[in-house]
């Protein structure tokens, strides 16, 4: 049986570009004591996740770049593939920056190739102040075959649907692009307004576990550590960190603080879609006619 390893790291994504390269590297290091394949980190693991993410304290995006580089040539030393939750300046002399700002899961194999790049489809314009993207990329992820696909969502890319009135990315990924395998990084509001915080916290649960039960592919879902704006917090993520499967958790990390966990899946199941299957299939299977499904 061939297996491949996924994994997250809920990690505080904060103001300080070194302490999260450092968060990071740390992620790395566990990652491949653990011969992870494949890891994903938060939603603005690198940049940090506010307004002016490009400018605060007097950093430029070329700072961000070097810090990329840096994590990237850590990931290729510790051989493991690393999907990037950062805000990006993607060179765009159409900008007065000369680059057009976007919020990313950017893909590396673990040879340091840059596999393709996930921009967020459903900003939030006053905090994000990003260029939305107009289209959601399949990444071919290296592994032993060509046309194994990954699809990246960024936060609101994979709450947008399937209650609301925006389309629901994650279900149109799998069932009209026929992706393998959903990363989603995330950074959510927490820790200030406790009703609204209970109220997301059950959405996000609800919508991770039904859109699992629905496509019947592997999600891989990791949250920030600390407060959406970097701040320390010592309270529970926005939303879980773990791996689902048919809407049921293969793993679910503890809501506090810095977590590591992985999962390995069949690959061949995964790239025949045979993972997919009804949690309850053995009780349909023994009662003729039941309803309510």
């Amino acid at each position: 049986m061939q297996n491949i390893r996924f994994a997250g790291a809920q990690i505080p994504c904060t103001i300080n570009l070194d302490k999260n390269v450092q968060h990071i590297k740390d992620a790395l290091n566990w990652a491949s004591l653990n011969s992870v394949d494949y890891l994903l980190t938060p939603e603005g693991s690198l940049s940090g996740y506010y307004p002016g993410w490009d400018i605060i304290d007097g950093r430029t995006i070329d700072d961000i770049y070097s810090a990329e580089k840096e994590v990237l040539a850590y990931a290729v030393e510790k051989n493991v593939g690393l999907c990037l939750g950062t805000m990006w300046g993607e060179i765009d002399a159409s900008f007065l920056e000369s680059y057009r700002k976007e919020n990313q899961i950017r893909f590396y194999s673990k040879t340091g190739k840059l596999l393709g790049k996930s921009n967020k489809t459903y900003i939030l314009p006053e905090y994000d102040q990003t260029v939305p993207n107009d289209d959601i990329p399949l990444i071919d992820l290296e592994h032993t075959v060509q046309n194994f696909w990954a699809t990246g969502l960024v936060c609101n890319d994979f709450w947008g649907g399937p209650l609301t009135n925006r389309f629901s990315l994650p279900l149109h990924a799998v069932e009209n692009q026929k992706t393998h395998v959903i990363f989603h990084a995330t950074n959510g509001f927490r820790g200030i307004l406790p009703v609204y915080d209970e109220i997301t916290d059950a959405w996000h649960e609800g919508n991770l576990r039904m859109i699992s039960f629905s496509t019947g592919v592997p999600i891989i879902t990791v949250d920030n550590a600390c407060k959406m704006d970097g701040q320390d917090y010592e309270g529970k993520t926005s939303s879980t960190s773990g791996i689902l499967l048919n809407g049921e958790w293969k793993v679910k990390a503890p809501r506090n603080g810095t977590q590591y966990f992985y999962y390995d899946f069949n690959f061949n199941d995964m790239i025949d879609y045979k993972l997919g299957k009804h949690p309850d299939q053995e009780i349909i299977n023994n009662t003729p006619g039941i309803g309510g499904i």
